[in-house]
């Protein structure tokens, strides 16, 4: 969870996706966006309170622990996680031996 909470602090706009299959995270994905403002990049320093991470970790874990196949997207808008998007997967077996 620690390099997740790194990667938000970082990230000013933009996504971080977490991949879960069979109900553990396999990839992280970092979709960042850098706005330009008067010819120049603008990267400022994350807007997230340092006391507001425990409850935004517990909240990340809490959805993320619902997933067996999926993503789940946070989305960073001006240093602020502003909403979590699930994705969610269902895998089928026992068709012709074979999933869909």
């Amino acid at each position: 969870m620690d390099g997740i909470l790194l990667l938000l602090k970082e990230t000013r706009y933009g996504q971080i996706v977490l991949v879960a299959q069979d109900r553990r995270l396999i990839q992280v994905e970092r979709r960042e966006k850098i706005r330009v403002k008067e010819g120049q990049l603008a990267r400022i320093a994350c807007r997230i309170s340092e006391q507001a991470f425990p409850e935004l970790a517990e909240r990340i874990r809490a959805s993320f622990r619902k997933l067996d196949y999926g993503q789940l997207v946070l989305v960073v808008k001006d240093g602020d996680v502003v909403q979590m998007e699930r994705t969610v997967k269902e895998r089928f077996t026992g068709l012709n031996g074979e999933g869909i």
